[in-house]
C-alpha cells in the first residue's frame, strides 16, 4: 500500500507555528514538523540506507525560515542519497572536516612555515637566519603567501631557480634551492603536507660552466698584498674615517674573521687579561676562542678607553643595530682606492690563507684560524684538539707579516714548529 505523503498545507503549518504549542505534525513520507515554541519548529525526516535497519534522522530545515515546499525538496534529496547508500549526516560531517582542513592548509603558507622552521634553528647565528630570511623574501616572493599544499615543483619552484640562474647567480640559486628544500622537509616532518615537491631541488641546477662561480675578490700574491696594506694604512693616516671604523679595518687585516663576527663583537667576549677573543657562535654554529696577537691586543686595549656602560659593543654606532656595519669597512677600501674587483671585506680571509699556505704554514692551522670545521664527522668526533698555542703563533706571524708588507719589509721568519713536515700534517 502506498504511503500517504504531502498531508500538510502551508496554512496548517503557519497556524501551528503561530500558536506555539509543542506538537508534531506529520506530512507523510517519514517527514514531520516538530513545533517547539512560538514561531519555532524543525523539519525532520527519518530514513534508511537499503539493507540497513538503522533509522537515520535528518534535519530538512527550521521553520518558519524553511517553508513546507523547501522542506519537501530537501526530504526528496535526502531520500535519493540514502538510496545511493550515502549517509547525509556523515557526508556533511566529512565536508565540514574537509573545509576545516582546507582552512588550515590555506593558513599554512610557505612564509608561515619558513619562519617556524628558522625559529627552530638554534644552531644558526642571528646573522645567518637574517640572511636566509632575506634570501626567501628576495627570491621566493612568488610563493611566500601560497599554501604549502598548493605549491608544485614545475609551476612554482622551477621558475624561482630559473629566474636566479638568468642573472648568472649560480651560488645564490644553489643556496636558495637548498633552503626551500629544507623548509618543505620541515613541513613534511611537522605533518603540514604529505610530501615535498622540493626534494633534490638542486638537481635543477646545471653543471657549473667556466666563469659562473664568483669568488670574493682578494689579493693572494705577496706583491699585490704589499700594495693593498700600504694603501689601507695610507688612507687611515688621513683621519677621514671614524675611530671605530679605522680599528675595525685594522682588525680585518690582522685577524681572518668574518666581518659579521667583527662588527658585532662585545666587550664581554674580550679577555684582555688572558689575551683571548671569544666567539659564542659563528657561521657553523660553534663557539671559538682565538688568541690575540700583539697588534690585536693593543687595538682592544686602546678601544676600551672609550667604552661606556651605554653599549655592549666594541664598535658602537648610533644605527639600528647598535654597532657599525659591514658597509663601513667596505667604504674604507673604496676610499683607499681599492676596487671591488681587487678586494672585498670577506676576501681578507682568502688573502690570509693564500699567503700562509704559500710560505708553508700547515692548512690545518689556517683552517683553525678561519673558524672552519676541518675533516669528516669521524675526525671531528675524535680530534677535538683546539691547537690554541700553534694558532696563536700563526696569528702573530700573520699580524707581523701584514705590518711588514705595508712597510715594504721582508716577511718575518716562520717558527720552525709551524713549517710543513711538522706535527700538523
Amino acid at each position: 500500500m502506498a504511503q500517504n505523503s504531502n498531508l500538510l498545507t502551508a496554512s496548517v503549518v503557519g497556524k501551528a507555528l503561530r500558536a506555539g504549542e509543542p506538537c508534531v505534525l506529520h506530512d507523510g513520507s517519514s517527514m514531520v514538523l516538530e513545533v517547539t515554541g512560538k514561531n519555532r519548529g524543525k523539519w525532520l525526516f527519518k530514513g534508511r540506507i537499503p539493507g540497513s535497519r538503522n533509522l537515520i534522522k535528518l534535519i530538512c530545515g527550521y521553520a518558519p525560515e524553511t517553508s513546507l515546499s523547501e522542506a519537501r525538496s530537501k526530504r526528496d534529496e535526502f531520500r535519493l542519497l540514502l538510496k545511493q547508500g550515502i549517509n547525509p549526516n556523515k557526508q556533511k560531517k566529512q565536508e565540514r572536516e574537509e573545509a576545516r582542513q582546507k582552512e588550515q592548509r590555506d593558513k599554512m603558507t610557505f612564509n608561515v612555515v619558513a619562519n617556524e622552521y628558522l625559529a627552530t634553528r638554534q644552531d644558526m647565528s642571528a646573522k645567518s637566519i637574517q640572511g636566509d630570511t632575506a634570501r626567501l623574501q628576495n627570491h621566493a616572493k612568488a610563493i611566500l603567501h601560497m599554501p604549502m599544499a598548493e605549491i608544485t615543483r614545475r609551476d612554482h619552484l622551477k621558475p624561482i631557480v630559473d629566474a636566479i640562474l638568468q642573472n648568472r647567480s649560480y651560488e645564490q640559486a644553489k643556496r636558495t634551492s637548498g633552503l626551500i628544500s629544507r623548509v618543505f622537509r620541515f613541513a613534511v616532518d611537522q605533518g603540514y603536507i604529505e610530501a615535498s615537491p622540493a626534494e633534490r631541488l638542486s638537481t635543477m641546477l646545471p653543471r657549473m660552466a667556466p666563469g659562473w662561480r664568483k669568488h670574493h675578490a682578494a689579493q693572494t700574491k705577496e706583491e699585490d698584498c704589499r700594495a693593498l696594506f700600504h694603501n689601507i694604512w695610507k688612507h687611515i693616516e688621513t683621519g677621514r674615517s671614524s675611530l671605530y671604523v679605522v680599528n675595525a679595518i685594522k682588525l680585518i687585516c690582522y685577524v681572518p674573521i668574518r666581518s659579521s663576527n667583527l662588527v658585532g663583537a662585545k666587550w664581554k667576549d674580550i679577555d684582555l687579561d688572558n689575551k683571548n677573543w671569544h666567539f659564542p657562535k659563528t657561521k657553523n654554529g660553534r663557539p671559538y676562542d682565538l688568541p690575540m696577537s700583539r697588534q690585536v691586543y693593543e687595538i682592544f686595549k686602546y678601544l676600551i678607553k672609550y667604552a661606556d656602560e651605554e653599549t655592549e659593543y666594541c664598535f658602537p654606532s648610533y644605527g639600528k643595530s647598535g654597532h657599525i656595519v659591514n658597509n663601513s669597512i667596505r667604504d674604507v677600501l673604496r676610499a683607499a682606492g681599492i676596487t671591488k674587483e681587487e678586494q672585498t671585506v670577506h676576501g681578507f680571509r682568502s688573502t690570509f690563507q693564500s699567503i700562509c699556505l704559500e710560505v708553508g704554514i700547515p692548512k690545518l692551522l689556517t683552517e683553525r684560524a678561519l673558524f672552519h670545521v676541518a675533516g669528516g664527522q669521524t675526525e671531528q668526533a675524535y680530534n677535538r684538539t683546539t691547537y690554541i698555542e700553534p694558532t696563536k703563533a700563526v696569528l702573530q706571524w700573520w699580524a707581523d707579516a701584514v705590518d711588514a708588507m705595508r712597510e715594504g719589509e721582508q716577511l718575518p721568519d716562520i717558527p720552525d714548529s709551524l713549517l710543513k713536515g711538522g706535527a700538523f700534517q
